[in-house]
């Protein structure tokens, strides 16, 4: 019985302890962390607003090669959902759900953990300019409850995930640099369109199908050239005429020049009548382009002109005769006025 009083005495010590303690530790945590970026602020927070853009920089998606990434909504907007579900051991499973956004300034989030351990927090990434470049802040803040937040009497949750931050948003000024170079090494001219026919199959595609169906297309229009006695006099072209974000799709034609028009079953005639055009010149793999269109895109924006019209990507190098990527040219046009 004096054994059993004295460990009934201890465990009320330990609880007693445990309350007391639970009323003076801090319940509340918030962390954030800063950097400077040499890259224009609309560029830098593209890279932030985007879900799809967090495995650049993410310092858990670099170090859990596991983790598996699924993106619901549509990306960009508020209510959009980013899950995962990794090594247990790294990043575990969760999802952070896009509370709002402030454009060019602020993305809100909340992180909800699921695995390991369940959690709860509140994040936000903002940029804002700075006179060396562009200030980006990451932080996040949450509540311990009782008896959770004794434990902090102990340990840092700043030290916990501040060195997390401080990785990520290293990986992030690195993304928006290395893109900025990349925009900026583009050289943007005026060029004046020649009315053009072409024989095309015009359809909308998802985004990730992009690829196949124009290796499928470009076939079958050479064969509808061949049967109707035309003949190809250029390069094949990708005419993109409308970029659904929300459906993740395209509306575009796999499209080829030709001296007279085309009609034969899916495959139509397209002409696009003259005018003036931005191009670049893009040469690589066609999975690097982006860089490339963002310069158009800021070129027009600079110059204060409209875009009016598809967007053409004219695939110059045939990839069968050119097995160097690196070699691949592809021309780029924003009509303009």
């Amino acid at each position: 019985m004096k054994v059993l009083k004295i460990i009934g005495i201890i465990l009320l010590i330990v609880i007693v302890l445990i309350i007391v303690l639970g009323l003076v530790a801090p319940k509340d945590y918030a962390v954030e962390r800063t950097v400077i970026i040499n890259a224009p602020k609309d560029l830098v927070f593209d890279h932030v607003k985007y879900w799809r853009n967090w495995k650049q920089w993410s310092p858990w998606a670099e170090r859990d090669s596991m983790m598996k990434v699924t993106i619901e909504g549509v990306d960009g907007d508020s209510s959009s959902i980013y899950k995962w579900i990794g090594d247990p051991d790294i990043t575990g499973e969760g999802e952070m759900t896009n509370t709002g956004v402030k454009e060019g300034e602020e993305i809100a989030y909340h992180l909800h953990f699921i695995k390991p351990w369940e959690s709860s927090s509140d994040g936000y990434l903002r940029v804002s300019e700075d006179s060396s470049g562009t200030k980006a802040a990451w932080g996040f803040s949450g509540t311990n409850p009782f008896p959770w937040n004794v434990l902090f009497l102990f340990m840092s949750m700043d030290n916990m995930i501040g060195k997390d931050f401080d990785r990520g948003l290293e990986l992030l000024k690195t993304a928006a640099e290395k893109e900025e170079q990349a925009i900026s090494s583009y050289e943007v001219k005026q060029v004046e369109w020649r009315k053009q026919l072409y024989a095309a199959i015009r359809k909308e595609i998802p985004f990730d199908q992009i690829q196949s169906f124009f290796s499928e297309a470009y076939g079958q229009i050479m064969q509808a050239i061949g049967s109707k006695g035309a003949r190809s006099v250029g390069a094949p072209v990708g005419i993109y005429f409308k970029w659904d974000m929300q459906k993740m799709t395209s509306d575009l034609a796999a499209a080829i020049p030709v001296n007279r028009a085309v009609e034969l079953g899916n495959v139509k005639s397209i002409e696009l009548p003259a005018g003036t055009a931005c191009v670049v010149d893009y040469y690589g793999p066609y999975a690097g382009i982006e860089p490339a269109h963002k310069a158009l895109d800021r070129y027009i924006k600079q110059n204060m002109l409209i875009q009016n019209g598809p967007v053409i990507e004219e695939y110059i190098t045939d990839p069968g005769a050119e097995p160097d990527t690196s070699n691949w040219l592809t021309r780029i046009y924003y009509f303009v006025e």
